[in-house]
Formats: structure tokens, C-alpha cells, sequence
């Protein structure tokens, strides 16, 4: 291996065999056929002749193979071929039918080699495929064999440095729209969702970055701003704090309410107890306005099952409720009240809750946006936290049919990307 070829494997990083995990399988080497075990190459002897990584890059060769004490790749070797799986048991084979590009790529400024076409980590985990015309396509972690192919709705900001397969030096980019390239991917989704941000001081942002971080790394807060609209701030009459339309999808949200519930979730928290006019009796309150007129943009995304499911478990915490908690003839409302000793035993994460289905679900949603309301979510209401949490880490189960493939799609590119991370509700 000579030229670029040669500098670029030069320079990455060496990874001792035994801390890594490799593939298995059989290596084809002209009339040599050896065994793979766990990416160590073994002779007909059993002893270890040289290292394979999925990606392609073989490692301190011997015979047969030829004495090597760096890195080449397989199709250095000539009539060499591997079958087998990789790490995880998925089907792998080197070189592959593909050629493409080799060089450095930098996706959503997450590092990654591609090696005549297969884009893998700085520790030679395969990832995915590069083509020459600058398509990449992602396995799934979640759907072992699949392959996501990026377009202009899931592919993240772009950078290739290397060659063609042709040998041809070659630098391709793409930059996502309206993109500002000191955000991150979750920070300029929210920025295109609220679209007032600029409007807002330090602690009113923070509040709208703090509440809709998760949806935002999930890809979902992108599948419902395309699919139902936006958020901004207006003036909403009859006292409420925000309304999603109903032919229009957008959201609008009072801004005197607005600062309230950032004044509110600054002191109380995501949630707290106020009084009510029927004496003893209080109500939770959640505060969490732009989480919750999203929960009703969201709603429209869901399949039909999904929200079907939604207004069963509603009915039947509407019927316990009203049997457990019956609301005092003197109080004008729908909501739910309690005494104060009654708090860990309420049916509704909040009193708002129970006046609708659609109230329910948004309440639900809002709750479920950050660690501290999620917890008490899981506890208050178990069947809806993990019909969220479904929604998060599973959307093709509750998600409309015709929006399931574009939003794995999405996901797929945002775990490559470093966005979607595997210890998400941890946070």
C-alpha cells in the first residue's frame, strides 16, 4: 500500500488484539482457508497468524497471510476474502461487492474512518457504507441487517477528506438548512421549533431548552415541526397559557402565561401544589407550557391504535378517579382535587389531566420531558410512561405508519451522530 493510502493508515491508532473484539468467521487466502475467531486469525495449527477488524483492517500478519506489523487493509491481500459476522453477529463480508471512497469523515463532528467505502469508528467498529457520490447509509442498531440510507431530512452536517475508489482526491460536505454551525443538532431544532427564541432572556431560553432537550434528540420535536408546525409567542385570550391549532398544527403561547411558568418551574420546580377556591382541596399543576401544547402537536403524529390506547387508559383513571375523588359541588372544575395527604395517592399526574383525554395525553408528555416529572410519571402512571417511553426509543410501534420509516431513518443517523445517546432517560 503506497501514497495516501499508506499516510492515512499510518496514522491510526494502533489497538492491541486482545482488547478488541473482532469477527469470526473463515478468511479465503488463495488456497488457505483460516479460521477467524473473535478477530483473531488462527493457522491450521491454532496458533494466531494476525488480527482482522470489521472494518477491513488486518493487524500484525504472518504467514500465510504475509509478515505485516501495522495495519493494511484486505484488499491489500491478493484473492483474500472473509464470511462470517462481525462483533455483534451480523452477517459480514470483506472486501464486500462495494467499493468506495477512503479517507476521514467527520459526521456531526463525531470521527470516522472509511476504508474503500465502509465507514467505521476510531476502534474499527463497522457502522455503515459510504458511495463515491457522497450517499451514506447507516446499519441500525435496533433492526440487525438494516441499512438507513440519509437524505436532506436525516443526514447531519458532512465533512469527507480522502479519495475516490478510483483513486481520484476527493472532499465532499453537506451542511443541513438553516443550520448554525455553533449549535448542536438538538439545540437547532428547538431553535427552528420555539420561534421566538431570540425574544426570550437567559432564563426563559434556558427553560425552553431545558423542557424539550429530549424530544429534540429523539428526532421527534424535527417529525412533528415538519409534520404539524411550530411555536411562537402571542396573545391568547380567556386566561389560557398557550393553543395548539387545529387546522394549522402551530402553537401559540401567551407570553404573560409563558413567564409565569418560567417564573414557576424556576422556584417549584416541573411540578407543585396549589390551592384551590373548594377549601381543603389542592391541585398538581405542571409547569411545563411548551412541552405540554407540544404533547398535542405530538398527538396527531400517533397511529390510530396508539391513540385509541391513550383514551382507554384515560377512561378508565377518569371512572377511579371520579369514585376515589369526587369533585366538591362548590368547585367549578373539571380538574382533579385532593387534600393535601392525598398527593402520593392522586390518579392524574396533575389535576389538568383529567378534564380531557387530549389535556391527559399533553399533561403525560409534559411530564415526561425531563428526569424530575418522568419519575413521578413512572410511579402515578406506569401504562402511559411506557407508551412514552415507546414513543421515545420505539416510534415505529406508536407512530403513524406513513411517518415510522423516515423518523428510523433519523434515529439511526442521530445515534451515529452522537445525539441519541443509549443512557437517555437516565438524564
Amino acid at each position: 500500500m503506497d501514497g495516501p493510502f499508506a499516510r492515512r493508515f499510518s496514522d491510526v491508532a494502533m489497538v492491541e488484539a486482545v482488547k478488541t473484539t473482532g469477527p469470526s468467521g473463515f478468511i479465503q487466502v488463495g488456497p488457505n482457508l483460516l479460521v477467524v475467531d473473535y478477530g483473531k486469525i488462527l493457522n491450521p495449527e491454532g496458533s494466531q497468524v494476525g488480527f482482522l477488524h470489521e472494518d477491513g483492517l488486518l493487524q500484525g500478519t504472518g504467514e500465510p497471510l504475509g509478515r505485516w506489523d501495522g495495519l493494511k487493509t484486505i484488499e491489500e491481500l491478493p484473492a483474500c476474502s472473509f464470511r462470517g459476522i462481525d462483533g455483534k453477529g451480523l452477517q459480514l463480508e470483506l472486501p464486500g461487492a462495494q467499493r468506495g471512497p477512503t479517507g476521514g469523515l467527520s459526521y456531526n463532528n463525531q470521527v470516522f474512518n472509511v476504508i474503500f467505502g465502509r465507514i467505521a469508528t476510531q476502534d474499527h467498529r463497522l457502522i455503515g457504507e459510504m458511495h463515491d457520490d457522497g450517499t451514506l447509509l447507516f446499519r441500525d442498531r435496533r433492526f440487525p441487517g438494516v441499512l438507513r440510507k440519509m437524505d436532506e431530512n436525516s443526514q447531519l452536517s458532512t465533512k469527507f477528506t480522502g479519495i475516490k475508489s478510483n483513486g481520484q482526491p476527493w472532499q465532499h460536505e453537506f451542511s443541513r438548512s438553516l443550520h448554525r454551525a455553533d449549535k448542536s443538532y438538538w439545540e437547532n431544532e428547538i431553535i427552528r421549533y420555539f420561534e421566538d427564541i431570540d425574544r426570550v432572556n437567559t432564563q426563559q431560553k434556558k427553560y425552553v431548552f431545558d423542557t424539550m432537550k429530549l424530544f429534540a434528540v429523539t428526532g421527534l420535536l424535527q417529525t412533528v415541526r415538519k409534520n404539524e408546525g411550530t411555536a411562537g409567542l402571542g396573545n391568547v385570550k380567556h386566561g389560557a397559557s398557550g393553543v395548539t391549532g387545529v387546522r394549522t398544527g402551530n402553537v401559540t403561547l401567551d407570553r404573560e402565561e409563558f413567564e409565569k411558568e418560567v417564573n414557576f418551574f424556576k422556584k417549584f420546580g416541573a411540578l407543585m401544589a396549589v390551592p384551590s377556591r373548594a377549601k381543603p382541596f389542592i391541585e398538581v399543576r405542571i409547569n411545563m407550557v411548551v412541552a405540554h401544547e407540544y404533547g398535542h402537536q405530538l398527538e396527531f403524529c400517533l397511529s390510530q391504535a396508539a391513540q385509541h390506547t391513550i383514551e382507554d387508559v384515560y377512561q378508565k383513571r377518569r371512572h377511579k378517579c371520579d369514585r376515589l375523588h369526587p369533585i366538591p359541588e362548590e368547585a367549578e372544575t373539571y380538574s382533579e382535587l385532593i387534600q393535601p395527604h392525598q398527593v402520593e395517592e392522586r390518579i392524574f399526574v396533575s389535576g389538568y389531566a383529567r378534564t380531557s383525554w387530549h389535556e391527559y395525553w399533553a399533561e403525560c408528555v409534559a411530564a415526561y420531558a425531563i428526569k424530575e416529572s418522568r419519575d413521578t410519571l413512572k410511579q402515578c402512571d406506569p401504562e402511559i410512561y411506557e407508551l412514552l417511553t415507546q414513543v421515545v426509543l420505539e416510534p415505529e410501534k406508536v407512530l403513524s405508519p406513513k411517518l415510522q420509516d423516515a423518523m428510523l431513518n433519523l434515529q439511526a443517523s442521530l445515534r451515529v451522530g452522537g445525539e441519541l445517546p443509549e443512557n437517555l432517560l437516565a438524564e
